[in-house]
């Protein structure tokens, strides 16, 4: 694979790169404020740029097995420019990933958080639903017997 070919490659990680970390921030903003169906809605939309960086991941892998001094470059300039995006890239990855950590322990925290308000939910009912089974006990007046002998 000649120098172009692969500065191409990396210009292209980039920006998918670019992409995820601002769908990223928008997910995180989406999770802070409860919307469900609008995180589903973005997740469906953030599979194609990840799909995208799988098969450019695939394609650098094969430009690495190539010996670097063979590749022909356009100019010095272009080969170090593609050097510095690719520097750019791998820290746009760990934002990425960090993102992603960032969102799932939001996810974690706001199911913990549901989980609880829902068992205190529930203790509520049970505790009508004791009090009102009493209450109607109480109410009844208990047995009268009416027979005569």
């Amino acid at each position: 694979m000649n120098g172009k070919q692969l500065a191409d490659l990396v210009q292209q990680r980039w920006e998918i790169l670019n992409q995820l970390i601002r769908m990223g921030q928008e997910q995180l903003t989406v999770i802070e404020k409860g919307h469900m169906s609008d995180l589903m809605r973005l997740l469906s939309r953030k599979q194609q740029p990840l799909n995208q960086l799988v098969e450019l991941g695939e394609k650098l892998r094969a430009a690495k097995s190539d010996d670097p001094q063979t590749r022909v470059w356009e100019s010095d300039s272009m080969r170090e420019r593609c050097r510095k995006q690719q520097d750019e890239c791998e820290k746009m990855n760990l934002e990425v990933l960090a993102i992603e950590a960032e969102c799932e322990a939001k996810l974690s925290h706001n199911r913990e958080e549901l989980r609880q308000r829902l068992e205190r939910v529930d203790s509520g009912w049970q505790a009508v639903s004791g009090y009102a089974d009493h209450s109607i006990q109480v109410n009844s007046g208990g047995t009268l017997d009416l027979s005569s002998d």
